[in-house]
């Protein structure tokens, strides 16, 4: 090998090293945007010191900089400066080096908790590298969260003030040469809260002696939990939220959350209920959810929620009443001496706004009032229009609506819409033709109601024509198949059908054998007569449904069995001697395939007239025995003689 030639080699490797920087992966903790910080002193496990790590220098100035983009497009890029030069010439060697993150995406694990992650290197790494687990939040912010070693499965540890619910990920990264391994996402739990009130969300509750008063604990976070109540009730492992029990005390107590746990550890508690026990209570009546009010239909039951608490006399019954603003309170209800009580509006009762409440007779006494809109019955009118649309176009119906909505109508077409929040509404309808609309049921908040009206929609079709286009041959034999294409317009019944005519002797057309309902048409040419060799034939296209006939087109059709061969020619040749003999061809359709009487065969040429070489041994006569065409069969006619002399 020449020393020229060393040269070159070694100063393209020399090229190529100084090209391949090391990517170096970052090991400077980042900040995670998506949480805050555990308040001092919180009793959790306690998270990797990530800052006791080796760092990498990212002290780099510009001009000193110059790296490999980085597998993670996002993710900060670090170099020393120092190790560079030596980094590149190591990892120019080395082969391609990858990281396959095991996965741990079906483990549900809680901050503050081990996790080990398996990993598979393949490649080559140097001697110096070191493996190490990133966890990597939704923002692409990361944080070291294991030792660094030289292989796995590598120990990490989920930092304690990460909150379960966030998405995170994590992944392995090696140090030399720089790579980083695929994401997998980790699910962190959530830490539990509970919350304690009473069934009905209040925070006290007053009984009788010898009654029970239902609480309820609303929890979060990831379940099953557990917690324990003031009074020493334990529950254990529950999913249940939110949780209902029962509690009798003896006198009057003050209940709240001692403490609440789930497989994160223990969380933070809310709420105090007390439970007052009068032997003889005041009587209290009031609506549930009263803030709510009410939303009715005339003549329709629907049931009004009380809590009524304390001593009534005997025979005590409650009744539901309405009033209008500023008018006399009547009855809606029968009597009963329990609730929910169930009332029902007069049918003759105007819609609008009422103010309700609830009376008990013994003692007398009134809830506070509520609000309940009674909604009048819907009626819906379609606006009589006459609209005109071309075809494929959509016309729009207006609708007039009353009563209480949301509002539903189906048209006779079986237009259907449902929850109609305005009035006017329009309601796009695609008629194929013209057509008489009206409603066929329409209603709203009461159910079905009143409706009237009628629209006519016009339809313009255009007038269906056949434009026939150039058949695919110009020239054709009889009964031979030819493509023909057109065009359409207008509209066309499903029963139609295209047929190809030919027109007879007298001007009268007669249907051809045709494939095909779309363009183009097959056809196979069969004339009912034919005066010449080739005849112009007049061709158009039929529709059956309806009745449309396209312009016609002249296509010219070669008889079958027209070809004639003609051989002429006379020579002398010596004895072991050739010459050419001339064959015509008249008529027929090329490619012409013939056979000379001394057996030479030629199989589809297009030359004419056609010279052929022969080479007889002996004086001959030489005639076609068969000639055929793309039109069929021919005759031939004529002779060639050639003399040999010996």
């Amino acid at each position: 090998m020449s020393k020229a030639f060393t040269k070159v080699i070694l100063g393209l490797l020399l090229s190529m090293a100084l090209q391949a920087r090391a990517q170096v992966v970052p090991t400077m903790p980042q900040a995670d945007t998506t949480l805050s910080r555990t308040p001092a002193g919180r009793n959790v496990v306690t998270p990797l010191n990530t800052t006791t790590l080796p760092l990498q220098s990212d002290t780099v100035t510009p001009a000193r900089r110059n790296v490999v983009t980085p597998l993670v497009p996002d993710m900060l890029r670090i170099l020393d400066p120092d190790s560079t030069q030596r980094a590149a010439a190591r990892d120019s060697t080395a082969g391609a080096a990858l990281i396959f993150t095991g996965d741990v995406s079906f483990l549900s694990v809680c901050a503050g908790s081990t996790v080990q992650v398996p990993f598979t290197p393949s490649g080559t790494f140097n001697a110096d590298n070191q493996f190490v687990v990133q966890l990597v939040d939704a923002s692409n912010n990361f944080v070291i969260i294991s030792v660094p070693a030289k292989s796995g499965p590598l120990t990490a540890v989920i930092p304690a003030d990460k909150k379960g619910g966030h998405l995170y990920r994590l992944r392995v990264v090696s140090t030399s040469p720089a790579v980083v391994g695929n994401e997998v996402a980790i699910r962190l739990l959530t830490g539990p809260t509970a919350r304690l009130e009473t069934a009905d969300g209040s925070t006290s509750s007053r009984i009788m002696p010898g009654q029970e008063a239902q609480l309820r604990v609303t929890l979060s976070g990831s379940g099953p939990w557990s917690f324990r109540v003031s009074d020493g009730t334990t529950v254990r492992q529950t999913l249940s939220n939110p949780y209902y029990f029962s509690i009798k005390p003896e006198q009057i107590q003050a209940y709240k959350l001692t403490g609440v746990a789930n497989a994160c550890g223990s969380g933070t508690v809310d709420g105090q209920v007390i439970v007052n026990v009068d032997p003889n209570p005041e009587p209290r009546l009031a609506l549930k959810d009263a803030e709510k009010g009410f939303r009715v239909c005339t003549n329709t039951p629907f049931q009004v929620p009380i809590s009524a608490t304390g001593v009534y006399k005997a025979g005590n019954n409650f009744v539901v009443q309405i009033a209008e603003p500023g008018g006399e309170f009547r009855t809606i209800s029968p009597a009963d001496t329990v609730g929910p009580l169930v009332a029902r509006v007069p049918l003759a009762t105007k819609a609008g706004q009422y103010r309700l409440r609830v009376a008990a007779s013994a003692p007398l006494l009134y809830s506070d009032t509520t609000t309940i809109v009674v909604a009048a019955p819907t009626r819906v009118a379609l606006q009589s229009d006459s609209l005109s649309v071309k075809e494929g176009e959509s016309a729009e119906l207006t609708l007039r609506f009353e009563g209480g909505g949301p509002w539903f109508v189906l048209l006779s077409d079986g237009t259907y819409e449902n929850n109609i929040l305005s009035s006017p509404h329009t309601l796009k309808v695609n008629p194929l033709n013209p057509t008489n609309y009206q409603i066929t049921s329409a209603g709203g908040l009461c159910g079905v109601g009143s409706f009237t009206g009628r629209a006519h929609v016009y339809v313009k079709v255009p007038p269906s024509t056949i434009a026939m286009g150039v058949p695919s041959q110009s020239i054709i034999c009889s009964g031979g198949e030819v493509e023909i294409p057109f065009t359409s317009t207008g509209r066309f019944y499903l029963a139609n059908k295209f047929i190809v005519q030919v027109a007879d002797e007298n001007g009268n057309w007669v249907n051809l054998p045709t494939t095909g309902k779309e363009s183009p048409l097959k056809v196979k040419i069969t004339p009912t007569f034919q005066g010449d060799t080739i005849s112009a034939q007049r061709l158009r296209i039929l529709a059956t449904a309806p009745s449309v006939v396209s312009e016609p087109r002249e296509i010219k059709v070669i008889a079958p069995d027209a070809a004639i061969g003609e051989v002429s020619g006379r020579g002398v040749i010596a004895s072991g001697g050739s010459t050419r003999i001339r064959l015509k061809f008249k008529n027929g359709l090329p490619p012409w395939s013939f056979t000379l009487s001394d057996g030479s065969t030629v199989q589809g040429t297009f030359l004419n007239p056609y010279l052929i070489t022969v080479s007889p041994t002996a004086t001959s006569e030489f005639t076609i025995s068969s000639l055929k065409s793309a039109c069929g069969s021919g005759t031939s006619m004529g002779t060639a003689i050639v003399t040999v002399e010996k």
